[in-house]
């Protein structure tokens, strides 16, 4: 049986023409049982928790996030083998190393990230994942990424990147 994946466009009512000739690609991926989606809920957060209840309730194995303006240049499905509980796919900028190959890290930003089903299921990733951490005053002390990586890794969760599966950004 065919592993099923959940394909997020996380939008505004606004997605770029290069991330959809990229999922026009991936829906032809016989590879998986794939469905696509492009929720709009606001604020971002409660967009991707509306996600992950998405993830749990119809059984996918694997949820791939994409933003609206950063397309994968390679396919992100090609990662689903390798079974990692979080991929971040790098969107590149001018001031980090050349890294190469999977890699394990501390945190990756949710542009374009797979997550395995397994992160979800657990009781303490269902407790607002993706919330941000807010300083006394209501300033933001850590984003939702960086935020949700720092619970995955608290709960047990490796994140890792994969430095050979770029993503381009029009943002």
């Amino acid at each position: 049986m065919r592993k099923k994946v959940l394909i997020s466009v996380t939008n505004e009512h606004w997605i770029h023409k290069m991330v959809v000739r990229r999922l026009l690609q991936l829906i032809q991926d016989t590879r998986y049982d794939i469905n696509i989606i492009m929720p709009s809920h606001k604020p971002y957060e409660n967009n991707l928790h509306h996600i992950v209840n998405d993830v749990l309730k119809d059984g996918y194995d694997f949820w791939l996030n994409i933003d609206s303006d950063n397309p994968p240049e390679r396919n992100p499905l090609d990662l689903v083998v390798l079974n990692k509980a979080v991929i971040g796919l790098p969107t590149p900028i001018t001031h980090f190393d050349v890294f190469e190959g999977l890699r394990k890290v501390d945190a990756v930003g949710t542009g374009c990230v797979l997550f395995a089903r397994r992160v979800f299921e657990h009781p303490e990733m269902q407790k607002g994942c993706f919330t941000r951490k807010l300083n006394p005053d209501g300033t933001v002390e850590r984003g939702n990424d960086i935020s949700f990586c720092e619970r995955a890794r608290k709960n047990g969760f490796e994140i890792y990147a994969h430095y050979d599966y770029f993503c381009g950004h029009f943002s």
